[in-house]
């Protein structure tokens, strides 16, 4: 990949939605880790070398009441969970969409093991947490499906979930997702609890690093939006790029909830944040109109180092501010039709969802549906709720070679996969190399 001078990024990663992630721990201090390590290799097969997880000693380990639940000779039904609608206007809505496109396809390939997958209608939460646990109740009492794909901001949904003995499938960018024997998330947990097993994913910062130019310091300043999410984020953002060797001169939650007016003062404190200079790294935590708002005030200043921020899109191509961008994505964006598994699912999504854009939501859909179809096939004809879960919890991986990178069970209920792309948005067009990986380790 050429690598220009002047350079904006844009990371998406696995920050991207839930604003916090990116798979660190809870404490706020400098990380230090075995060098040997700190290396980039292939999208599978990464180390993990001294971190465990005994499936036991997770929540939600016990028997379902009902280990038949939503399976007939026939059919298996699936639920959702999304967040279809906010107050902000974003919405998730499209994850059902793309897990549309993958059960149709296993649907017209003659079902699972016999059986047709029953995609329910999904639950709306409206991007509140009271109404997140409500919709679970009602999935759990009045749905009763066998499982269910979530795509939501938060994780109260989990002790319904947990009470049923609920498999959940999707991308892991809430709490919900981690320390649980049900939560399967596509690349692994991102907001590991206070408390938990401290560990740190080496790969993004290392593939950040390698867009710098020859020479440019490695000197990171963080922005975030004034809240909880976003303030933890920060600090397992800023590990990780620690260990690829950069030092934090800048780290600020800063930007509104409600809504960046006017991005002139932020501009100003990181532009001196490196001794009177301005680092080589900006990265943001915050929606996508105060991201692209901060980034064009920053070229407006001058900036010539690299500008990150959770934003990865096909339809931003045409936004002047994210011109020659980057993202750090987490699995292959649709773009790239060499993949095999890539070209599959654009064609899925071109058969049965339509004109839904290959987002990182609908992607994070289609890949959680994909996850679940393979490992119910797994599972064979005899399948039950808690051998499926035996299945998953007992030394399982799950990978779609050049597209998803490894997961592996039960140790991603904890961390998150340690793998990421670079990829270029260059003249309308999003381009990128192969997933890379780095390491889950331990820090100190």
């Amino acid at each position: 990949m050429r690598r220009p001078t002047r350079v904006a990024l844009v990371l998406s990663a696995a920050c991207a939605l839930g604003l916090a992630g990116c798979g660190g721990g809870d404490s706020a201090g400098p990380v230090t880790v075995d060098q040997s390590l700190t290396k980039l290799g292939p999208d599978h097969g990464w180390n993990q070398t001294n971190v465990t997880v005994d499936a036991a000693s997770l929540k939600c380990n016990t028997k379902a009441t009902n280990p038949n639940r939503g399976i007939t000779a026939t059919s298996i039904k699936i639920g959702g969970l999304v967040s279809a609608t906010s107050p902000t206007g974003s919405s998730h809505a499209d994850t059902i969409d793309g897990a549309k496109a993958r059960f149709a396809r296993a649907n017209a390939d003659g079902g699972v093991n016999g059986r047709q997958i029953d995609l329910l209608e999904a639950r709306d939460d409206g991007s509140e947490a009271a109404r997140n646990a409500s919709q679970a109740r009602a999935i759990v009492e009045k749905d009763q499906p066998f499982a269910s794909i979530v795509g939501t901001t938060n994780g109260n949904y989990v002790d319904s979930f947990c009470s049923d003995v609920m498999p959940f499938f999707g991308w892991g960018n809430n709490t919900g997702f981690c320390g649980n024997a049900i939560g399967f998330g596509i690349t692994g947990c991102q907001t590991p609890p206070a408390g938990s097993q401290r560990s740190v994913d080496t790969g993004g910062g290392l593939l950040v690093a390698n867009e710098l130019p020859a020479g440019a310091s490695r000197t990171l300043a963080l922005v975030g939006l004034d809240n909880d999410a976003a303030r933890q984020g920060l600090v397992t953002v800023r590990q990780g790029f620690e260990v690829a060797g950069f030092k934090t001169v800048y780290q600020e939650s800063s930007i509104p909830v409600s809504g960046l007016a006017d991005p002139t003062s932020i501009v100003s404190s990181i532009m001196q944040a490196d001794g009177g200079q301005a680092p080589g790294v900006v990265f943001f935590i915050s929606q996508f109109a105060d991201a692209t708002k901060l980034s064009g005030a920053l070229k407006a200043a001058g900036f010539e180092g690299l500008i990150v921020s959770p934003i990865y899109d096909p339809r931003v191509t045409g936004i002047k501010d994210l011109d020659n961008t980057y993202a750090l994505m987490q699995w292959q964006g649709g773009f790239d039709a060499d993949v095999p598994a890539v070209a599959q699912m654009t064609a899925d999504f071109e058969k049965y969802s339509p004109g839904v854009a290959l987002s990182l939501t609908a992607m994070s859909g289609y890949w959680a549906a994909d996850m679940l179809v393979t490992a119910l096939q797994k599972a064979g004809k005899d399948v039950t709720v808690d051998s499926f879960l035996k299945l998953l919890n007992t030394g399982y991986t799950n990978y779609v070679p050049g597209a998803l990178p490894e997961t592996r069970w039960p140790l991603n209920h904890v961390a998150q996969a340690p793998c990421e792309t670079v990829a270029h948005l260059s003249n309308g067009k999003w381009s990128a190399d192969p997933l890379q990986c780095g390491a889950v380790t331990k820090v100190s």
